[in-house]
């Protein structure tokens, strides 16, 4: 009995450590999952939350429209429509981060220009219904001013009345997003029509704006032509001679390497490399001696390997045909790697040309 007292007091006082214990390796096990888990993260977990990201930025500019009331006008929402699709068409997280550079701030910037273009035609209305300019027969320009802080200005002075720009003042804000507004109305025979802003500050703005945008298309061209790297999901295509072989059948010629490249843009793929050569509109794949040549530049044979961005799984279906063909008729082996990521080099001319 003393013991069995001994002992269960022992229990007592050694229970708490093991309860201790076990919530350190508990705490030490969930840290350690929480570490791999996020050092792990699948690369379609990032896809989606980057396409998550991307649609967020598509409804702040459909609520910045609605807010500004520019939400109905058709240029509005084409490029809403326009980005949504942008979005669904993108295939990987390099792509979407292009559909957001090029699609984010154009939206927004024609949310702002219809917005101004708006302001505008307001403004126009409420010009055209001063007693004062229906009374105008000869020509005239009136140059109208919203300037944040100070009020209205018109040039002419008095060439509204005061009740006019009362009105205006009343009508027309200047929210957050806007600039100051700077309005000429060219004025005859009793009505006026909005001129082209003259402002140079505001060309300049839009001109750097554009010079931007064509900046982010010409990198998607060469992207696409092969004069930049490319980067995304594909395949690693292996070719092989075979084994022990030394005749004409069993090794691999340039009309191999040709067939199996034609197979994979017909299956869909937007950029192709042989070796550490990228395919071109003119790139050519020739034979001269035991050498391929691409780009008239010598790869690595046995294996020929040809890297290939689209679909993993469309690209590689679509080599089975050629792949059987060669493995049964002539018995070279072809090993296709599927892989979420894989870099295209841009192409570069020859040394010393």
């Amino acid at each position: 009995m003393h013991d069995s007292e001994m002992g269960l007091t022992m229990s007592k006082k050694v229970l708490p450590f093991i309860l201790l214990l076990l919530l350190i390796n508990t705490v030490l096990l969930g840290t350690g999952f929480f570490l791999v888990s996020n050092r792990l993260t699948p690369i379609s977990e990032d896809f989606t939350a980057k396409q998550r990201m991307a649609k967020d930025l598509v409804e702040y500019n459909r609520k910045l429209a609605k807010n500004l009331g520019v939400d109905t006008r058709s240029l509005v929402r084409e490029n809403l429509s326009r980005f949504n699709y942008e979005i669904e068409l993108a295939a990987n997280v390099e792509e979407l981060n292009q559909v957001m550079l090029a699609y984010g701030s154009r939206t927004q910037e024609k949310v702002l220009q219809e917005y101004d273009t708006k302001q505008r035609e307001t403004l126009l209305t409420l010009v055209n219904q001063d007693p004062q300019i229906k009374k105008t027969e000869e020509k005239q320009r009136i140059t109208v001013k919203l300037i944040r802080d100070q009020g209205i200005q018109v040039e002419p002075e008095n060439s509204l009345t005061q009740a006019t720009l009362g009105t205006i003042i009343d009508t027309i804000t200047l929210g957050e997003q806007a600039q100051d507004l700077t309005v000429e109305v060219e004025v005859e025979n009793g009505r006026g029509q909005l001129t082209v802003p003259l402002n140079v500050s505001d060309q300049i703005r839009a001109q750097a704006k554009e010079i931007d945008s064509l900046r982010v298309t010409v990198h998607d061209l060469r992207t696409q032509a092969g004069y930049a790297q490319m980067s995304g999901a594909g395949i690693i295509v292996s070719i092989y001679d075979k084994t022990d072989g030394y005749t004409n059948d069993a090794i691999i010629h340039e009309t191999d390497v040709r067939d199996t490249v034609n197979e994979l843009f017909a299956a869909g793929a937007r950029g192709v490399s042989i070796g550490n050569q990228r395919l071109t509109v003119t790139s050519a794949i020739r034979c001269v001696g035991p050498s391929i040549l691409v780009n008239d530049e010598r790869i690595p044979v046995n294996p020929v390997v040809i890297r290939a961005i689209g679909d993993p799984d469309v690209l590689a279906s679509g080599l089975d045909i050629i792949r059987i063909t060669l493995q049964v008729s002539r018995e070279l082996t072809i090993e296709i790697e599927k892989t979420d990521n894989i870099a295209l080099p841009a192409y570069s001319p020859l040394r010393g040309n």
